[in-house]
């Protein structure tokens, strides 16, 4: 049971508040992640194919999460969501102890997420729309452009997109789950127990995936050589 708080909790509605929230916010993460999966999946194929794999599994998985349907569920409205869920409970943490300050990393990388998100959805989704009125055709060059051309901006951008993406996704899943983590008891020379907490599963899961996908974006990077919309996506980045 949680032990947020030690205020009185006057009212029994803010408790069954808080543990809807916490279904609405499990399940709409696990929604979004299906959409993340299949994002990462197209990034981390640039490691064994290149840019001209990773392309063409984004061709092949757009139509799952830019479906005018399936995006107001995986994508848009999964995310918005998970958000207000989250907001509103910490909106109830606060009334049950006003002074009670957030520790919980994996919840700062969840508020560290939505500029991130929201400017990479930017940049990614709304932009071309802008400029072209469509999104649908843009591929990894788009991104490419901005990573040969804007480096600060778009590797700075994706490089804490995807630390703080993975950390969340990951240690989220793990709450949602369950999983727990044992701790192992070493024996050193001096002869005294010391309780050792090795590197857990998922912390080895987050480093893994977050090295693979930004070597996935630096391949793409380097491996996209034709750009044949470049002065588009130069006057876009500035639109």
């Amino acid at each position: 049971m949680s032990t947020l708080g030690t205020a009185p909790r006057p009212f029994l509605k803010t408790t069954q508040a808080y543990r809807i929230l916490t279904k609405v916010q499990n399940v709409s993460a696990l929604a979004f992640s299906t959409f993340t999966a299949i994002h990462g999946t197209q990034i981390l194929a640039a490691n064994l194919g290149g840019a001209s794999l990773a392309n063409h599994l984004i061709l092949l998985g757009r139509p799952f999460y830019q479906d005018e349907h399936l995006e107001g569920v995986l994508v848009t409205g999964a995310a918005t969501v998970h958000v207000l869920a989250g907001l509103g409970k910490w909106g109830i943490r606060t009334y049950w102890d006003p002074s009670r300050v957030e520790t919980h990393r994996l919840r700062y990388a969840g508020y560290a997420l939505i500029p991130l998100v929201g400017l990479h959805y930017y940049l990614v989704r709304m932009l071309p729309i802008a400029y072209y009125g469509d999104s649908s055709f843009i591929d990894f060059g788009y991104v490419a452009w901005g990573l040969q051309n804007k480096p600060a901006l778009t590797y700075g951008l994706h490089t804490a997109l995807i630390l703080t993406s993975c950390y969340h996704l990951v240690g989220g899943l793990k709450t949602i789950f369950r999983t727990k983590q044992k701790k192992v008891t070493r024996v050193p020379m001096h002869g005294h127990n010391i309780d050792q907490t090795p590197h857990s599963i998922s912390s080895i899961i987050t480093t893994t995936l977050s090295l693979a996908l930004i070597s996935g974006m630096i391949i793409i990077a380097r491996d996209t050589t034709k750009i044949p919309l470049r002065l588009d996506f130069a006057n876009m980045y500035f639109y």
